[in-house]
């Protein structure tokens, strides 16, 4: 799940660098046989919201964000519903419960990328953060080939860690 979230964030990178927003939130899915075609209506990730991605790095540095979700509808792919974003990409999977932000901006300033990567608990996202460059993130992520997929946001901060992985924690709220 976490070296798919990765790799699908960045193959998504074109989409949200160049895709030219519609005013219309009209599905564009192209979905296997099985997987849902629109966004359900209760879902708790909605186009158009305003998340706020708070964390702690692992070496200890705050950080906030606000993560403000386009017009448009959803993609869905393998990892559940991807959101696009300025250059952002919020993802949720309704099954799997894990909620997922990729904060590309290091990839146009040079600086580093944020990965939070958690589970929906009480409407709060909670779970890991990895910080880093795009060759570091990915060096980090190969370490998990071996691990399982995590169940909670706390078995996802128990794996990464026994992975050896320099992990922070963080948080995803839907701002009121």
């Amino acid at each position: 799940m976490v070296r798919a979230l990765l790799a699908v964030s960045l193959l998504l990178l074109p989409s949200v660098a160049f895709a030219g927003g519609s005013q219309n939130a009209q599905p564009r899915v192209v979905a296997p046989f099985g997987a849902p075609r629109v966004l359900a209506a209760n879902s708790p990730v909605k186009p158009g919201q305003t998340w706020i991605l708070g964390g702690t790095t692992a070496s200890g540095q705050k950080i906030s964000r606000e993560i403000v979700l386009g017009p448009q509808a959803p993609t869905w792919n393998v990892d559940g519903w991807a959101f696009e974003s300025e250059i952002d990409i919020l993802g949720y999977h309704p099954v799997d419960n894990t909620l997922y932000v990729t904060d590309l901006s290091g990839m146009v300033t040079g600086d580093y990328m944020t990965l939070c990567m958690g589970f929906l608990e009480a409407g709060i996202g909670r779970g890991a953060l990895l910080t880093g460059s795009v060759d570091e993130m990915r060096s980090q992520l190969a370490q998990l080939d071996n691990f399982p997929d995590p169940k909670s946001a706390s078995e996802a901060l128990a794996t990464m860690r026994a992975a050896g992985l320099n992990v922070g924690t963080c948080t995803l709220t839907l701002k009121k």
